[in-house]
């Protein structure tokens, strides 16, 4: 068993739990964002991923499995529509909840709060519930015999494909789960400052531009890490993806610090 391999799931799993948890206390005590803008932000992503689209997807790509393995010009029109669904289902879940619950909640902060409740959620239970997997999987898998299993020739195989799978996994890999997620908790708050600009400036357009963002962001991320994978392997591939992670975030960070300072000009015009 690679040890090293388990201690990196071990922090992963780690990271994706308490990270959020900085994020919300930081939130909170920083800019003041409430409770409730924090658990309304929370309680979207459940709604809008855990309860509807991952199961709906986990459903259809059972149903289209072979198709997906035989042709690639289905895979990534499969991967567009993954994309395109996520950014529907999550943005319009921050906009009802902006539209309706938190009416009276629409300062930046706000929106701030929301995104890290969202990402927070994302983050804890539904990352780093599949890191908790992989980690069971590298402990039971590598000390398994397959050729001892009472199993068909078929899923034999199965299992000896995994295990060399996580024989070929570098140690480190697990921890670029843990970097994303960062990225990704800036790529959710800044969607939610940017929904938020529905409401504030009266205008339907900014809903659309946050689902053509998160589409685009998803979607790309996905192809370039494929793509850098087939021509390089796996460890670039993974590499390649994060890369377009960082460059998410990066302009997340410029969205958000943009809004809070157009919040602060509009308020200095506001005042007497």
């Amino acid at each position: 068993m690679d040890w090293k391999l388990v201690a990196s799931y071990a922090v992963t799993i780690a990271f994706d739990v308490l990270m959020p948890v900085a994020v919300v206390l930081w939130v909170r005590r920083r800019l003041g964002a409430s409770w409730k803008v924090v658990g309304w932000g929370a309680a979207a992503f459940a709604v809008s991923q855990l309860l509807t689209r991952v199961p709906l997807v986990q459903v259809a790509q059972y149903f289209l499995r072979d198709a997906l393995k035989a042709s690639p010009t289905f895979m990534w029109t499969w991967v567009v529509v993954l994309s395109l669904t996520a950014g529907l289902f999550e943005e319009t879940a921050r906009l009802w909840v902006f539209h309706k619950p938190l009416k009276d909640f629409r300062r930046w902060r706000d929106a701030v709060g929301f995104g890290a409740g969202h990402g927070g959620l994302e983050s804890a239970l539904l990352v780093g519930g599949l890191a908790a997997l992989g980690l069971v999987n590298v402990i039971v898998l590598s000390g398994m015999d397959p050729s001892t299993l009472p199993l068909k020739p078929e899923q034999v195989a199965q299992v000896t494909e995994a295990k060399a799978t996580i024989a070929q996994t570098a140690w480190w890999m697990p921890l670029l789960g843990a970097y994303e997620r960062l990225g990704a908790m800036a790529v959710h708050i800044a969607l939610s400052v940017v929904v938020l600009q529905r409401f504030i400036r009266g205008q339907v357009r900014w809903y659309w531009l946050a689902v053509g963002t998160h589409c685009v962001f998803n979607a790309m991320t996905v192809v370039v890490g494929k793509q850098v994978e087939g021509a390089l392997g796996q460890r670039a591939g993974a590499l390649a993806g994060e890369g377009m992670v960082t460059l998410g975030a990066l302009l997340s960070l410029g969205i958000i610090l943009y809004f809070r300072r157009d919040e602060a000009r509009r308020d200095a015009a506001a005042s007497p």
